[in-house]
């Protein structure tokens, strides 16, 4: 229930919030330091910042009252001035009241559905809008909440909207673990990858699969931890993967497993909706991160130093549920028997 409530305040701050204004500023959900000289936006538009409002000195400390994929709102100065800062200009987050604030960056994502249409676009808007990637029957996607109809999700750094009426089979996410039965979802999210058709990204598509295979036969016992590398490796022709693309020290190269990280990365982003598990080790890929997710919600496998490692504290074990359709990701978890 705290984990909901927070959620809606962070939705109630980024519909109800105006740019500028000094007075009744919302509390601060957290605080950041700024990396660089940052631009103040009064609004944002997709990806865009939209009209240059002023600008916050590097290292300067500043109060994040809500967050988006790409942009943060936030307060600074001595009058409390409130616009929108890009997330990759901002580090070193620190949660104001941990009690009834999720995780930064955090996104609950409350439905999970099944595509039932031959084509299921992805849009920019509810309605309208370019569109993003297109889904076909059987995919399964994941929801942060739904808005004139629309189901809303993060596609890459900006939302993106499906037609409820293209979806079949719903599922609620069960917002209480503890009580949750076995059929029902308690945390799932969704990502989305490249379904060009070259040799090295249709490798990238089935290491992701593969990948998905193993995380859907691993089941995570009270106090066991999963260790990416350990469990989901190695990364070698004879577990079943093949050379990719995989980014080392910010490049691309090639590699066997290229693909995996995308699988961590989302699992990451399934784990931090979930307090009873406890992330033990996790990096991200720089400073900008992987582009397929908001900045620096992934975590990067491949070594002893790029590994996702975390522990089950709940008293029940745990099963998952890890999908790759039409360019779409998902990962939920479920209580297991």
């Amino acid at each position: 229930m705290k984990r909901f409530l927070a959620l809606m305040m962070l939705l109630a701050l980024f519909s109800a919030a105006a740019p500028g204004r000094t007075e009744t500023a919302p509390e601060a959900l957290y605080t950041v330091r700024t990396r660089v000289a940052s631009i103040v936006f009064e609004q944002w538009d997709g990806t865009e910042g939209v009209n240059q409002i002023g600008t916050i000195p590097k290292g300067r400390r500043v109060s994040v009252l809500a967050l988006n994929p790409t942009f943060a709102l936030v307060s600074y100065g001595e009058d409390k001035v409130q616009g929108y800062v890009r997330r990759v200009c901002l580090e070193d987050p620190k949660t104001v009241n941990k009690a009834v604030t999720p995780p930064y960056g955090v996104d609950f994502n409350h439905f999970l559905a099944v595509i039932a249409a031959d084509d299921a676009p992805v849009t920019t808007a509810p309605g309208g809008g370019e569109t993003l990637i297109t889904l076909h029957s059987g995919a399964r996607v994941s929801f942060i909440a739904f808005e004139n109809g629309y189901g809303k999700l993060i596609y890459h750094r900006q939302y993106g909207y499906i037609d409820s009426r293209l979806l079949g089979e719903m599922l609620t996410v069960y917002s209480d673990p503890e009580t949750a039965g076995t059929d029902a979802p308690i945390a799932s999210y969704t990502s989305f990858y490249k379904i060009t058709t070259d040799e090295s990204n249709l490798n990238r598509m089935a290491n992701i699969a593969t990948a998905c295979q193993k995380l859907c036969a691993f089941s995570l016992l009270p106090a066991a931890n999963l260790n990416f590398n350990r469990d989901m490796g190695p990364y070698r022709a004879s577990s079943g993967y093949k050379p990719a693309g995989v980014l080392v020290n910010g490049e691309l190269q090639q590699g066997y497993g290229g693909g995996t990280c995308q699988v961590s990365s989302t699992l990451y982003n399934v784990v931090l909706q979930l307090p009873g598990l406890t992330v033990l080790q996790r990096r991200a890929h720089g400073e900008n991160g992987a582009s397929y997710l908001p900045i620096e919600m992934d975590a990067a496998v491949g070594n002893s130093s790029l590994n996702f490692r975390f522990r089950n504290d709940y008293p029940f074990p745990l099963r998952i549920d890890a999908s790759s359709q039409d360019g779409a990701l998902t990962i939920a978890f479920y209580r297991a028997e």
